[in-house]
């Protein structure tokens, strides 16, 4: 792992609830070209030229109605330590991809660690205002120091190529794949009857050990 990657400005948890709508903003834009959060976004409606993915307005709403409920007067992280799991979505309020998707998960994740103690990082995504090559190195490494010190495993979910290729460079291994939406979207997200859906990975570093 290079030792010259530099910060430019240090990261922090979010404290106050009045702070939820500039992280919901940097999560909605992180996000903004990523294949799979168009589709679970948008549902059967995916398409470019729908009105809702022309702004970040509605997108920011989005995460908010997501990330709101995870915040308990503490700090919204972008983890969940071992002994706590995240809440479920109300079954009502969900799309039949976001459904595709957290049961597909929560069954191969039961399946690959049990109820062993374990690390899952969650919502991780760069603003893609900042131009440092660290950040992505400063959400990692204390969480992965921690649990290779306590030989504990760290789960988390690619939702692209490129970001599954940073997590294996961190020492993350696939242990299990899907198509989100086969049928439904294409590869890039947009609706498209018989299309391959959006492919996604479930990875496991220290799973074995460290």
């Amino acid at each position: 792992m290079s030792s010259n990657l530099e910060i430019a400005k240090p990261l922090r948890k979010i404290t106050d609830p009045s702070e939820i709508p500039r992280f919901a903003a940097i999560v909605a834009a992180a996000f903004s070209q990523d294949a799979l959060n168009r589709y679970l976004f948008m549902g059967r409606e995916s398409n470019p030229e729908h009105p809702k993915i022309q702004t970040l307005d509605d997108r920011k709403k989005y995460w908010e109605a997501i990330i709101q409920p995870r915040f308990e007067g503490g700090a919204i992280l972008v983890e969940f330590p071992p002994g706590v799991e995240k809440k479920p979505h109300p079954a009502a309020t969900v799309s039949e991809g976001v459904a595709e998707y957290l049961t597909f998960y929560k069954a191969l994740k039961e399946e690959k660690l049990g109820s062993r103690p374990h690390w899952h990082l969650n919502i991780i995504g760069r603003d893609p205002e900042r131009s440092d090559k660290g950040a992505v190195t400063a959400i990692f490494e204390p969480f992965l120091a921690e649990a290779k010190a306590k030989n504990i495993p760290v789960w988390l979910e690619s939702t692209n190529a490129h970001a599954k290729g940073v997590y294996e460079y961190f020492g993350f291994k696939v242990v299990g794949q899907i198509r989100i939406g086969k049928g439904i979207a294409g590869s890039d997200g947009w609706v498209k009857e018989g299309g391959d859906g959006v492919e996604t990975w479930g990875m496991i570093a220290g799973l074995d050990g460290w």
